[in-house]
């Protein structure tokens, strides 16, 4: 009992600690979108982020800690999840090592610093399955907990449309041992499904939804990085223990039958998740539960090896965390890791070796200052930007109050600031061209980071709007 309370001191000081790091970081393009859709009431993708967004800038104001100020709370609820789930499955020692082991993980570190929807899906994810084993312990068809575990799923399309992945890893933990099979027909997992289908067909997420084809050795490279190459080492190690192990039987298969389902899933469609949302990485978390059962059960394995093979595996994922999310101790300690530039899409693997992640959260705050000295040059002009990541980013941290428009809400000879990232952009897009009268190059600007290029800034002066013919 002295351990866990030593546990749940270390989880409110890494929570204060995440607080503390908000605010150094740069809101995402992502993340400004969600902050300028909360703000103008727009229509977003994750509307029940876009809600929290509301509710925490009212309260903390619109910066980076009032933008993300739920990150670090839903980290936290979803490790007492995590440890309630799990001591009631296990014991408390099993319990202790398996927030121990998500806590160090990369990609659990990143979602909770910064709002995403993997933020949400991290926390979804343990609710429901605290929530499914408490429907499994009462006999009654319809107990709360069922209706609460549809609630997670719903939440899910509310967050990351469809919400595919925790509804399969609800039904294979429940599919898998022959013991639970029988509630695949019950009235309660009925429920759940039906609340799952009315959030993905009221929200309409089906159109959002979008396979991807086949691209799986960019994503093998993404999993060593969010997942650390020691803890996927062992999970492979795990493997092949408990695959042909038959005494994980009944509700202790529940880790294992979330994780398979949700890390295939993760392995087709998680190279579209844009930094720094790591929501398909959600498998993790059943993931370190199923690590730290077996880390503790491994075998005939000396308690001294045990020990060792755990540390070694908690210091390499800790370590990883803090250069995933800070990589200018890379750069520190000599070692160059460039942004990422322009790459064609047949090199986009080559990203998880040469260019750093993190560079879409930097530079944003010298790229405003910048546009709004353009805009000092052009007051009555509107602007516009080559894309909506762009677009979001300047708008949020623009002391101007620029909005961001469109072709279709322009009139007749109206002037707009063009702006876009492209260094071999000599002139506006075509399109934009044939609806002006003239143009010229405004300004030109390198932003830097840590002595490495962010990105070139363009900006476009084009004068007099046409609108079309009809």
């Amino acid at each position: 009992m002295q351990r866990q309370r030593f546990l749940f001191i270390g989880l409110a000081l890494l929570t204060l600690w995440r607080w503390a790091l908000l605010p150094t970081l740069e809101l995402s393009p992502d993340e400004a979108a969600l902050a300028l859709a909360a703000k103008h009431g727009a229509f977003a993708d994750s509307p029940l982020l876009v809600w929290m967004v509301k509710v925490s800038t009212a309260v903390f104001g619109t910066g980076e800690f009032g933008v993300r100020f739920f990150a670090p709370v839903m980290a936290l609820m979803a490790s007492l999840a995590v440890w309630r789930f799990t001591r009631g499955l296990f014991d408390p020692m099993i319990a202790g090592w398996a927030v121990v082991v998500l806590n160090v993980l990369p990609a659990f570190n990143l979602a909770a610093v910064s709002l995403t929807p993997g933020t949400a899906l991290f926390a979804l994810t343990a609710a429901a399955m605290l929530c499914l084993r408490v429907a499994l312990l009462h006999a009654h068809p319809l107990h709360w907990a069922w209706f609460a575990t549809g609630a997670c799923a719903a939440a899910s399309v509310l967050v990351a449309p469809p919400g595919l992945a925790l509804v399969l890893g609800i039904a294979t933990s429940l599919a898998w041992p022959n013991r639970l099979r029988h509630h695949l027909q019950s009235r309660g997992f009925i429920a759940i499904v039906v609340m799952w289908l009315a959030a993905a067909v009221l929200s309409q997420s089906w159109r959002a939804f979008e396979m991807p084809a086949l691209a799986l050795a960019p994503n093998l490279f993404r999993w060593i990085m969010l997942a650390s190459p020691m803890l996927i080492t062992l999970l492979v190690l795990v493997g092949r223990i408990i695959l042909p192990n038959v005494a994980l039987v009944g509700m202790r298969a529940l880790p294992l039958g979330f994780t398979l389902p949700m890390a295939a899933l993760d392995l087709l469609y998680g190279p579209w998740d844009r930094w720094p949302d790591t929501g398909g990485a959600a498998w993790l978390l059943p993931a370190a539960i199923v690590l730290a059962h077996q880390g503790a059960v491994f075998g005939a394995m000396p308690s001294e090896q045990k020990i060792s093979l755990r540390t070694i595996a908690i210091v390499c994922a800790a370590l990883q965390s803090v250069f995933l999310m800070h990589s200018d101790l890379l750069r520190t300690l000599g070692v160059p890791w460039r942004f990422a530039g322009n790459l064609p899409p047949q090199a986009e693997w080559s990203r998880f070796f040469i260019a750093d992640p993190s560079s879409v959260m930097r530079g944003w705050r010298e790229s405003a200052r910048l546009f709004d000295a353009a805009l000092e040059k052009a007051p009555k002009s509107f602007s516009m930007a080559s894309n909506a990541q762009m677009a979001a980013e300047l708008e949020f941290y623009s002391k101007s109050g620029s909005r961001f428009v469109d072709l279709a809400d322009l009139q007749k000879a109206q002037d707009v600031l063009f702006i876009t990232d492209e260094p071999a952009a000599v002139k506006p897009p075509p399109e934009l061209e044939a609806r002006f009268a003239s143009w010229e190059l405004l300004s030109v600007a390198r932003v830097m980071h840590a002595g490495n290029e962010v990105r070139w800034l363009k900006i476009f002066s084009c004068h007099d709007y046409r609108p079309p013919e009809i």
